[in-house]
Order: structure tokens, then sequence, then C-alpha cells
């Protein structure tokens, strides 16, 4: 039994290292495998990149990053409405692709087509999470022509801001890259050890799972909170920290109903403390 637990937490800690430490959305995912025909198009061989796209869409139908990138290959060649058929398709498999909603609003506003224009752009704001200036000039130029002079001014103003605040924070984060052992992060591992042991200790003088259950919630849902990126692995070191101590410092208790309830507690905290700081990770970055 022992050894199917074991198995079981190893495995899905995998499971869960692969989707926690790698949070990026589909479209962001889709962009790295395509690097290479996103490079051609960038360099303006459109032909070439032309050729990449039809075969990665004859490879993977669904991958509407890459109907997004024919699209403005065949916009950038003139042919609109082949590029408007391709971005309905992407749009089709991920209608939260910011750029697919920001393409075909761009068409729509050279066409004259200024209300289908404008929702185009309010989806690609929306799905940008409003932290992107293009769809707010977009949608400031869309409101204008539509003489929403007010909201147009707020967007357009909006716009402004984030490409201001994009000049000022990309030089100087982009040289250096962020230590994983930086200052904060050794002291949440110190947290997060005397955490554990409180934890531990809960474990060995709780008559019930519950409150194991409870504690090991809280300090779960707030590693995701202290450090949304690298949470997993003081999740680890919380995971390992109440295992080890059980095993090799406290013992087992020497009543068997008593060792049962440390032992559901034990592994019940250990599988909270992945989910918890997942779920913690997953709130913290919703909030920005």
């Amino acid at each position: 039994m022992l050894e199917l637990t074991t198995l079981t937490l190893f495995i899905g800690y995998i499971i869960y290292l692969r989707y926690y430490a790698d949070q990026r959305t589909n479209a962001q995912k889709e962009a790295e495998r395509l690097k290479e025909g996103i490079h051609l198009y960038t360099n303006g061989q459109f032909g070439e990149a032309l050729s990449y796209f039809n075969q990665a869409i004859a490879a993977e139908p669904k991958a509407s990053v890459a109907y997004l990138y024919r699209a403005r290959i065949y916009r950038a060649l003139g042919d609109s409405s082949a590029a408007i058929i391709d971005i309905d398709r992407g749009k089709s498999y991920d209608d939260t692709v910011a750029d697919l909603h920001l393409e075909s609003g761009q068409i729509h506003y050279e066409r004259g087509d200024y209300q289908a224009a404008f929702l185009d752009f309010d989806k690609a704001v929306f799905h940008a999470h409003g932290d992107e200036a293009e769809p707010y000039h977009w949608r400031g130029l869309a409101r204008q022509r539509l003489h929403q002079d007010e909201a147009s001014r707020q967007d357009l103003e909006r716009a402004d801001a984030l490409m201001h605040k994009a000049q000022i924070t990309v030089p100087t984060v982009q040289p250096t890259q962020q230590a994983f052992f930086d200052r904060a992060f050794l002291l949440h591992m110190g947290l997060i050890f005397l955490s554990s042991l409180l934890l531990l200790f809960i474990i060995k003088r709780s008559p019930v799972i519950h409150w194991p259950y409870l504690t090991a919630a809280i300090s779960a849902v707030s590693i995701g909170f202290l450090e949304p990126r690298k949470g997993w692995a003081l999740a680890l070191q919380q995971a390992v920290t109440l295992w080890v101590g059980y095993t090799f410092a406290t013992g087992a208790a020497t009543l068997s109903s008593q060792r049962e309830v440390e032992v559901f507690s034990l592994y019940g905290s250990i599988g909270l403390t992945f989910a918890g700081s997942l779920l913690g990770s997953v709130i913290k970055r919703a909030q920005g």
C-alpha cells in the first residue's frame, strides 16, 4: 500500500510540475513550435513562410496560431478575403487569441466597416487582459470613426501609457535574468520550512485529520501567492520536509489507530500542498 501511494504521489507530482512550471497559454506554446515559420514571416520571406504554414496546418489542422500567420501572409500579399477565412478558422479553434481579433478588426477597419472592427478590437482588448497597447490603439481609432469621442480619447491615452511603460520597463528587464535563488525566494524557503515543522507537529498531535488538512491547505495556497512561478519548488520542499521529518525524526505512533490517522494526515497534507500551491498560483496570476 505504501509503495502504491508513493508511486501515485510521484506520478501526480510529474503531472503537477508539467502544468505548474509551464503555465503558458496554448497559443504561446503553438507560437514556440512555429517559431521557424514566424521568423520567415517576420523577415518578409512570404513564399517560404506560406509553404511552412501550409505544412503546419496540414499536420495540425486546429493550430490557431498557424492560421493567424497564414492570414497575415495573405494580407501582406493583398488577399484580405483569404486572410479573413483563415482568421475565422483560427477563431473557431481558439477564440482567446487576441491577435486573431486584432487582425480581423484591422481588415474590417480598412474596408470601412467600423462597427465590426470595433467589436473585434474590443475582443482583442479583453483577451489581451488589458496589457497590450495595440488593441487599445485600434479600438480608439474605431471609436473615433463611430463618433465615440470620449471613449476614443480614453483608449488612445491608455495605449500611449502602455507603450510608454513598455519603453521604460523592457530595457531594464532584458539584459539580466533574475536568479532562481534570489533573496526573496530564500526568505520564502525559510518561512515554508517553519510552516512545515508546524504542520508536522499538528499531524503528530491531532486526533483527527481535519486540522492537518486545514493547515496544509492554508500553507499551500500561501506558497502559490508567495511564488506564483517558483512555488512548485517550495511545495516540493514542504512535501520532502514533512515526509523526512515524519519518517526519520518523529516516527510513527505506537497505537495502530493513531498511526493510521497520522499516515492519512501526512499523505493528505502532501497532496494538498501540491494542489493548493497550484491553486494559489493561478489566483495570484489572475489578480495581475
